[in-house]
């Protein structure tokens, strides 16, 4: 009787560290996250998996890892890799991977249901995510001075762009109220007044190089319609140069300058 005892205690001993068992020093959770949107992410969006400790429903899931890299510009499926402690591993606790995407502080994708992962033996997963409907952040207006702007638009046309020739564009400078820039085919110089939202062109010249005569055609009405400008307006990195009548005569976006 006594040595089945015995028996019976060591077999329970047996079962419990079979159980628990010994486990590497660090293991790892590869997988890919998805989402179903046909939409790229922004270059500076931020993927983050982690790896939790579910066991408690009325209680914070406690982090068994997790992994955060920047997603620069790759289209789904993003693979990953995440490093948990073997020693952290409790043997009858449940575990769950969730992954979401960040862009800035806005969250743009998370995982919406379990995914259930066996921590001792980690096999591949895959994380669909959902996207998170929220209003995106305003993009700040662009300065009017000491900004790049590519004039593509002019009295509701196109800008065009002659082969071989510059873009037309202009710089206001704040430090001495003088514009530059180009008009396609010769540069572009004169000055400007600024008050408030109203805007004025002054003294417009231009270089005199020959060029296309369409380009050359353009280049004449750009410096018409700078003379027309009476006010502006910018949303973001937009600028309209509205004439007396608050009709747009030339368009621009900013252009950063490397």
């Amino acid at each position: 009787m006594l040595i089945a005892t015995v028996m019976s205690l060591f077999g329970c001993a047996s079962a419990s560290a079979d159980e628990g068992g010994a486990l590497p020093d660090t293991l790892t959770l590869t997988g890919s996250v998805v989402y179903r949107e046909r939409m790229a992410l922004p270059p500076d969006a931020v993927v983050t998996v982690t790896l939790e400790d579910v066991s408690l429903a009325d209680a914070p899931a406690v982090t068994l890892g997790q992994t955060s890299f920047p997603a620069n510009g790759k289209q789904v499926p993003i693979p990953f890799s995440l490093v948990y402690p073997g020693s952290a591993v409790q043997a009858r606790a449940v575990y769950a991977a969730r992954a979401r995407v960040t862009v800035g502080d806005q969250l743009w994708f998370t995982t919406t249901s379990n995914n259930p992962v066996d921590v001792r033996n980690p096999e591949p997963i895959e994380l669909m995510m959902n996207r998170v409907q929220t209003d995106p952040p305003p993009v700040p207006d662009v300065s009017l001075t000491e900004t790049y702007w590519k004039l593509i638009e002019l009295r509701g046309q196109p800008v065009q762009v002659t082969e071989g020739m510059r873009e037309p564009s202009i710089v206001l400078h704040a430090q001495d109220g003088r514009v530059a820039g180009s008009g396609g085919v010769n540069r572009l110089m004169g000055g400007y007044t600024l008050d408030g939202a109203s805007l004025t062109f002054s003294q417009m010249a231009s270089t005199m190089m020959a060029g296309p005569p369409e380009a050359m055609q353009q280049e004449q009405a750009v410096l018409a319609a700078l003379g027309a400008v009476r006010s502006f307006g910018i949303s973001g990195d937009q600028l309209t140069l509205t004439d007396e009548t608050g009709t747009p005569v030339l368009k621009a976006v900013a252009v950063a300058l490397r």
